[in-house]
């Protein structure tokens, strides 16, 4: 009964999660040059909803089947976009069209070139591809002009917005609008959740002679996991803030790829433990590379030449400590509770949990080194 309880949560997380994916698309507009020209960014997934890309029924969209309905999908998208600079509509047309794959997602990319001449005081913008069919969609309009910017969140509350050139974005407008965004893309990066959750299921043990014996009170627990918590948290600010200032820059598929390796070793970890003492050390470790991939996301939010970056930097930093330390309140004292029933902890959490999770670390390892689909979410 127990195993069947489990299974079920298990598959409850896992559709939650799935259900929350990256569901961002993004609008670019580069006015610096004689043309004026915008990127619309999204996920490739979103169209299935309104066309058959799958031309080969096999369950799998690809890549040669997204491009085969390239002048469909541009039609599509051109038709939810509109953009006028003072009033004036701008013509739209396709430059270029471009699939690439970004964390664990097909992504397409239309260049547009726009109509409209340069200089301008207002550009009214019109958005509202697939907020029609999905309320947790939003889009980022990022603005480049003359080295100022200003990042604005449409959703479907709002698909217009009127970008006046000269108006500055407040400080703590852009601070609040990326402390959400932290918050958020922590919840819904269940790699980076189910790292955390690996190292959060081993402290209410300690070790001797390679055996995990229980702690005997919440507060050596609380410890274990304060410093687990502070050495993950240390380690992928660091990281995230020397990518997104571009110090240090990694391959964003490599870091995916070692992303779900570190969740597998971790995972492993916990069925034969190899690392018993100073867990702190392997959380630093590996947030290290978490913290590039949180400046893949946060590469595709923020403008560095913005007078508001490092208000944005902080406040999106700040929002991942607080979405993790909500998870570490949720779940810890469950743990601790589950715990006290010694023998059903050690084999349906620590081993069984432990080896579901490294199934399917190693899937995504394999996915995201090969570019491959086999699990949902």
């Amino acid at each position: 009964m127990l195993t069947k309880v489990l299974i079920s949560i298990f598959f409850i997380f896992t559709n939650i999660l799935s259900a929350d994916l990256l569901k961002e698309n993004f609008i670019t507009f580069d006015l610096n040059g004689t043309v004026p020209k915008a990127v619309v960014d999204f996920e490739s997934d979103n169209l299935e909803k309104f066309m058959k890309l799958d031309d080969n029924g096999n369950g799998i969209v690809s890549w040669k089947e997204i491009k085969a309905h390239k002048k469909e999908i541009e039609r599509f998208v051109l038709s939810h976009v509109d953009i006028r600079f003072d009033g004036r509509e701008c013509g739209k047309r396709v430059d270029r069209f471009e699939v690439y794959r970004r964390v664990h997602q097909s992504y397409i990319k239309l260049y547009l070139a726009l109509s409209c001449k340069l200089p301008h005081d207002v550009i009214d913008l019109k958005y509202d591809l697939f907020f029609d069919v999905d309320k947790d969609q939003k889009a980022f309009v990022k603005i480049r002009d003359d080295n100022m910017s200003k990042p604005v969140i449409l959703s479907d509350r709002k698909v217009e917005v009127a970008l006046k050139m000269q108006q500055q974005t407040s400080l703590m407008r852009a601070f609040k609008n990326f402390l959400v965004e932290g918050i958020w893309h922590i919840w819904i990066g269940y790699d980076h959740i189910l790292f955390l959750l690996m190292l959060l299921v081993p402290s209410v043990y300690y070790y001797r002679d390679g055996k995990p014996l229980p702690r005997q009170s919440f507060k050596d627990v609380l410890i274990e996991v304060l410093k687990v918590v502070t050495g993950f948290s240390v380690a992928h600010s660091i990281t995230l803030g020397l990518s997104v200032g571009d110090v240090v820059r990694l391959n964003s598929q490599f870091v995916e790829v070692a992303i779900a390796l570190s969740v597998l070793f971790t995972a492993v970890n916990n069925i034969y433990p190899m690392i018993t003492r100073h867990a702190w050390i392997m959380a630093f470790t590996f947030g290290l590379i978490h913290g590039f991939g949180f400046a893949n996301v946060l590469h595709d939010l923020i403008i560095k030449n913005s007078r508001d970056f490092l208000a944005m930097l902080f406040g999106f930093n700040l929002g991942v400590e607080i979405g993790q330390l909500a998870i570490v309140a949720a779940v810890l004292p469950l743990l601790y509770l589950l715990q006290k029933r010694h023998a059903f902890y050690r084999r349906f959490i620590l081993y069984g949990f432990s080896a579901v999770t490294a199934l399917i670390a190693a899937l995504w390892a394999v996915e995201r080194a090969f570019n491959l689909s086999i699990l949902l979410f």
